[in-house]
């Protein structure tokens, strides 16, 4: 009988012993989920992060789907990047763009990548959005708006005022994470990509130029400027295209 209780014993230890390390073992996986999340979030929405989670994402293994893609842009950035001492050039870049990633998220862009100063993002992907062009715009009129904030906090540390220009463009592309097993990001690709940066291109200081498919996608609540719309000739496109000049959308418009 003894026997028999010492052996009961010993297996309700051995099991109480097995149940702490299961659950040390699952503490220590939560725990490096969420340093992996965290780390992770400063460099992908967590839109891409729900679609990497998905391992049958038909979006991020490569899918055609129209999107709305938006560059910007700040003037005389290579100027200011040789005038200015490398330590305060960079914390007024970074700054600038701390504001401008909060107002993209906020109209649930997904930035693919900074080039620079430049900005590259997309709107209607990883997931679906049937209003991509409306937010793209909306997201683009907030970030004008928002310089005259970034240009007093610039004064007040002694640093020039700065400009940015936005080019938005609307069309199909293919989406999905290119690269390897070691090196991976996720992408936009396609000659309309490529036409939204050419879009950019054309843009002055404090300017949001759209396309017509941009335009058309975003609905009534656009506001084009007095006589804002002409003809451009990017490079490498065969015809001329028409781009506009957005002053606003619904209720705000661009100081």
């Amino acid at each position: 009988m003894s026997n028999a209780k010492n052996a009961r014993n010993a297996n309700e230890q051995r099991i109480a012993e097995l149940e702490q390390e299961v659950a040390s073992l699952k503490s220590t996986i939560e725990e490096n989920e969420r340093t992996f999340r965290l780390t992770m979030a400063r460099y992908v929405t967590a839109e891409v992060m729900g679609e990497i989670a998905s391992s049958t994402n038909a979006t991020i293994a490569g899918e055609r789907r129209e999107v709305t893609m938006m560059f910007t842009d700040l003037r005389n950035s290579t100027e200011l990047s040789e005038q200015m001492e490398p330590e305060a050039y960079i914390r007024l870049l970074n700054h600038y763009l701390a504001d401008m990633i909060t107002i993209v998220d906020g109209w649930k862009g997904n930035i693919l990548e900074f080039a620079g100063d430049a900005i590259v993002c997309v709107f209607g992907a990883p997931l679906e959005n049937p209003d991509a062009a409306m937010d793209a715009i909306y997201s683009a009129v907030a970030m004008q708006r928002r310089m005259a904030t970034v240009n007093e906090w610039n004064r007040s540390e002694g640093y020039p005022s700065v400009q940015m220009g936005i080019g938005i463009h609307t069309g199909e592309a293919i989406v999905g994470s290119i690269g390897s097993e070691t090196r991976m990001k996720y992408d936009v690709i396609g000659r309309n990509m490529n036409l939204a940066s050419r879009v950019e291109g054309f843009t002055k200081g404090g300017q949001i130029l759209v396309t017509d498919e941009t335009l058309s996608a975003a609905g009534d609540q656009v506001v084009v400027s007095a006589g804002g719309s002409m003809l451009v000739h990017p490079k490498g496109v065969h015809d001329p295209i028409r781009v506009h000049d957005v002053i606003g959308i619904g209720g705000l418009r661009i100081p």
